[in-house]
């Protein structure tokens, strides 16, 4: 039936009110209906066509008035790719608009007006309306997402950013076929910094490509490449050569980057072979998720000091402030010389330093690594010293004269017999992160400095009864000295340096890894050898490891000689005595200079594997200094309320957002699981343990394994 109404009865006062009631009584409900997407009339959610609804001098069919349900929400269009180029997100190509439609039970569809618009991933771009907007500054993909009552729908959505510096001169062709390049180079074969396969953390500064050929009139094309950004860098280099990423570029490439390899390829333009385009070399990265916290305590030789850095600072920190002249024990003249420190090591949790004054006597003193003030002195001979995680007790001694003593780092109360007497000419000590294991060289020869052969040993420790007992040669000496141990954070593993003396200066070494239950000894090629020049293989010496493991690898800072790109290569080995003594000491040009070199270990490393990744230089450092020992140790923890980035930061062991959103230490609700990088006992603490990928190490929480 076919109900017809003039203009002039349905707008009649009497007639419209009847035509309303029919309507509602057709519905089956009012404006209390249960069911959001159940609609007769298109109503405010969706818009029908010209056969149904009201459709002015087109009539009404009150046929089609029956009820309808959604079904379901489509989104058009469904996938979206956009460009963002140099960051400019006010032009078209950095945003696109989605419409919604709903499907229903009766065939009709309509668009969705109240749609509710959302991006699962704000980092990229953020929803205004229906539309996204890229920010520019991370690249990647995303959901949006449209919800609809209880109807959701969503669509793909791609960001690339395409950055580009250009201060080549070149013209478009020119560069086109430069960056089309496939030629090899004659000239520029290898970037000499980084190395290929390197495992970046986040947080630092951007690295500087080094490398070597070509000529001053030469254009170069640098290419990083990742899903969801390339940057293009267009340049000039004259020899020797350098290019350093922009920091704001190595941060979106940083942020972008979601575990894949991120590749970097090098042109070159050699305007002296008549504009020939070559492609240089190429290499792939691995960027950690993760930041490497803590600080990095290390020796500045060339200032006889202990200094600090932490990873991601522009330059060191000489705090420590000893007293101006200490006096010698009762019998001795003078002072001691405050203005050497060595010797020293750092509490895990960052709140102790122990160190020796003077460089020969050597007496062994604490500071407040906080504050750099001298907690204690002791009048007691050492040489280099072991500090318990929690910084409360002290191994020292120089083995040539008495064994290892213990001794409590506040006041210097003697705890002895320590049963560290049984352990022999035990030198160089080091606790495990849990506190219940010491490693040590067991040297056979000369005295606590300079000696040729040590073997690798471990003795327990009971905290309670502060005792010690002989547990077991981990490596025999071979004729050789296996020292400087230190324990990854789990304390499942030995790194320590392999060489034929325990003086470095001039003297080659490797790095080796080992359990603790003396099996699977493996060197560490690949932090030692992979993409270093042949002459500077086997010099990497004194390795300490990051307290905490991040980002699926435990983290190391070891001490190299090796050249370092084009700033630092000089590659005269020199011997134990002329090197300091040439004109102008340590600092003098022949000499190699001794760096801090940090490198990435897949943590749950496969049995008689090398874990271990290719090294970069510590940025921050003065690169004309000569460093020694670096010891990484956390920050001194935070009291409650106190801004975090992660729980081990915290004394309390947990780093939430408050109800403002930043982020501050507390103490969570008891039964909560525990996030990346907050206190933990076992792998089920730690959220998404389940998955195999989280567990707990070393009493944080953290990715067990690369991504």
């Amino acid at each position: 039936m076919i109900l017809r109404l003039s203009r002039s009865l349905a707008s009649s006062p009497v007639i419209a009110s009847c035509l309303a009631a029919a309507m509602v009584a057709a519905c089956g409900g009012g404006s209390g209906s249960s069911n959001p997407a159940t609609t007769s009339d298109g109503g405010a959610d969706a818009s029908l066509g010209d056969d149904g609804g009201l459709g002015g001098d087109a009539g009404f069919d009150p046929d089609a008035l029956g009820s309808r349900t959604l079904q379901s929400i489509s989104i058009d269009p469904p996938t979206a790719s956009i460009t963002v180029t140099n960051g400019d997100v006010t032009v078209p190509s950095a945003s696109q608009t989605f419409t919604a439609t709903g499907h229903y039970d009766n065939g009709q569809t309509g668009a969705i007006g109240g749609c509710a618009w959302t991006v699962d991933n704000i980092a990229i771009g953020a929803m205004t309306a229906s539309t996204f907007v890229a920010s520019g500054t991370q690249g990647g993909k995303g959901k949006v997402t449209c919800t609809a009552g209880a109807m959701t729908a969503s669509a793909d959505v791609t960001v690339m950013l395409r950055d580009v510096d250009d201060v080549s001169g070149l013209d478009a062709a020119s560069e086109a076929a430069l960056l089309a390049a496939t030629a090899p180079d004659p000239a520029v074969q290898k970037l000499l910094y980084p190395y290929d396969a390197t495992v970046f953390p986040r947080g630092l500064p951007s690295p500087e490509l080094m490398w070597k050929g070509g000529s001053a009139s030469d254009v170069y094309a640098a290419v990083f490449d990742e899903p969801g950004m390339t940057y293009t860098a267009l340049l000039t280099a004259a020899p020797p050569s350098r290019l350093r990423i922009p920091q704001k570029e190595w941060a979106k490439l940083l942020d972008t980057n979601a575990g894949t390899p991120l590749n970097v390829t090098l042109y070159r333009l050699d305007h002296g072979a008549g504009g020939t385009p070559f492609k240089s070399t190429s290499q792939s990265w691995t960027i950690a998720n993760a930041n490497v916290r803590g600080t990095i305590y290390y020796w500045r030789i060339n200032g006889g000091r202990v200094v600090r850095i932490k990873p991601g600072a522009d330059a060191p920190d000489d705090f420590l402030t000893p007293p101006a002249g200490t006096t010698l024990p009762p019998g001795q003249m003078g002072t001691v010389n405050t203005g050497c420190i060595a010797c020293h090591a750092v509490s895990r949790d960052g709140s102790t330093i122990a160190a020796s004054y003077d460089g020969s006597w050597s007496p062994w003193v604490t500071f407040d690594a906080k504050s750099g003030a001298q907690d204690y002195y002791s009048n007691a001979g050492s040489g280099f010293t072991a500090i318990t995680p929690d910084g409360s007790l002290v191994v020292y001694g120089q083995s040539s004269q008495t064994p290892l003593r213990l001794a409590d780092a506040k006041n210097g109360t003697s705890y002895e017999p320590s049963g560290l007497g049984a352990l022999g000419m035990a030198v160089i000590p080091a606790f495990s992160p849990d506190g219940t294991k010491l490693a040590y060289s067991l040297r056979y020869d000369g005295n606590w400095l300079d000696f040729t052969t040590a073997d690798l040993a471990l003795a327990s420790f009971d905290a309670a009864s502060k005792h010690f007992a002989p547990l077991k040669t981990l490596v025999p000496a071979g004729g050789r000295a296996k020292i400087y141990p230190s324990f990854t954070p789990d304390s499942h593993y030995v790194v320590y340096q392999d060489g034929p003396a325990a003086r470095t200066r001039g003297s080659t070494a490797d790095l080796h890894m080992i359990k603790v239950d003396g099996t699977g000894d493996v060197l560490l090629s690949k932090l030692g050898s992979a993409g270093v020049d042949p002459v500077d293989l086997h010099l990497n010496y004194e390795p300490t490891f990051n307290p905490v493991a991040a980002g699926g690898y435990y983290w190391i800072v070891f001490v190299s000689s090796r050249q370092y790109g084009n700033r630092l290569t000089s590659t005269y080995d020199a011997d134990a005595t002329t090197c300091g003594n040439v004109p102008g000491g340590w600092n003098a040009t022949p000499c190699r200079h001794k760096q801090l070199w940090v490198a990435a270990i897949d943590a749950n490393p496969a049995p008689g594997t090398d874990a271990s990744h290719p090294a970069f230089w510590l940025p921050g450092q003065d690169n004309g200094d000569q460093n020694m020992r670096g010891y990484w140790a956390l920050d001194p923890c935070k009291a409650i309320g106190q801004g975090c980035d992660a729980g081990f930061e915290c004394c309390d062991g947990a780093c939430r957002a408050d109800s403002t959103g930043t982020k501050v230490c507390t103490k969570p609700p008891a039964g909560t699981c525990a996030n990346v990088g907050d206190k933990c006992t076992t792998d089920a603490d730690c959220c998404n343990s389940s998955s195999g990928a989280y567990g707990c190490i070393g009493g944080f929480c953290a990715q067990s394994r690369p991504q």
